[in-house]
């Protein structure tokens, strides 16, 4: 359990995230109209934009927080923190879409990671609405975000699954799977009661369900809930640090506070590794491949 204090003055560096944040809510709330909607995906216009390098003293709070060994990101950014810079791009697209932002669902996150991303340069993100796919009640939509610099414009590609529940959805009974795969401990972790306001401070996703105990109350889960991509980030510091290809589905939210979470693997044959995050009682959180 990682013990850290964040100053508030960290905010001041998620300034888009927080805009973007609040669009979302006055529309939500029907305080403002959408500006503009495009009905056809394939007509929104992609982002490409230069931001400026992330703040050190941000970059290095997050790495602690991520509880990755001190000697691996001297020099460069973890390929996971996207989630910082990422959000307000991903939000500036979806805004264009006709789904209700407030009812989004992060199902997962592929990461392809090329190359480190440098401290100290400004980045160069591209972005654009990658599918969408309206099925069973569910519209199923992926953004593809590429960081890179101006010299090197391809180093880590990701793409957000998300979905939205439309009008006429109807939940489904899940059929649990047994597993048969000989499954290998490498390593643990466990979140605090705080750690949904610290991943907050850290990537400017202020979502209140994540850091306010009443609104986790009334919501489904009954609790505060950690970040899909806060759960992602302390999965894949436990990981071998040579990850080329990762892709992994969130299943179920980590609730704040958090029992001991088991990181897991086993190598599938001829197709590199699957991982998943399991807790106690045998609940598994996340799921996924890498290579």
């Amino acid at each position: 359990m990682i013990m850290q204090r964040l100053p508030i003055s960290l905010l001041r560096h998620h300034q888009d995230t927080l805009k973007g944040l609040g669009e979302i809510f006055l529309r939500t709330a029907k305080l403002s109209k959408p500006k503009k909607i495009i009905s056809e995906w394939q007509h929104i216009p992609a982002i490409s934009k230069i931001i400026a390098a992330p703040n050190n003293e941000l970059v290095q709070h997050y790495v602690v927080w991520s509880g990755a060994p001190t000697t691996r990101y001297q020099d460069t950014i973890p390929p996971h923190m996207v989630s910082q810079w990422g959000l307000s791009v991903a939000t500036d697209l979806l805004l264009l879409t006709k789904y209700n932002l407030a009812s989004v669902i992060n199902q997962g996150v592929t990461l392809t990671i090329k190359g480190n991303i440098p401290r100290n340069q400004d980045l160069l993100l591209r972005a654009k609405v990658y599918s969408v796919q309206e099925q069973s009640g569910l519209a199923r939509v992926s953004v593809q975000i590429i960081t890179g610099t101006v010299t090197e414009p391809d180093l880590v590609e990701t793409i957000l699954h998300m979905a939205f529940i439309l009008p006429d959805f109807k939940k489904s009974k899940k059929v649990n799977q047994t597993s048969e795969l000989h499954w290998n401990n490498i390593g643990q972790w466990q979140a605090t009661n705080h750690d949904g306001l610290k991943f907050a401070l850290l990537t400017g996703d202020f979502n209140p369900i994540h850091w306010i105990g009443l609104v986790g109350r009334l919501s489904a889960f009954k609790n505060k809930v950690l970040h899909g991509f806060g759960t992602l980030a302390r999965t894949y510091e436990l990981l071998p640090e040579t990850i080329r290809i990762l892709d992994v589905r969130f299943l179920k939210p980590v609730v704040l506070p958090s029992s001991v979470l088991k990181v897991e693997t086993t190598e599938l044959t001829g197709r590199g590794h699957a991982l998943r995050l399991i807790s106690g009682n045998d609940t598994v959180h996340l799921s996924g491949k890498y290579q």
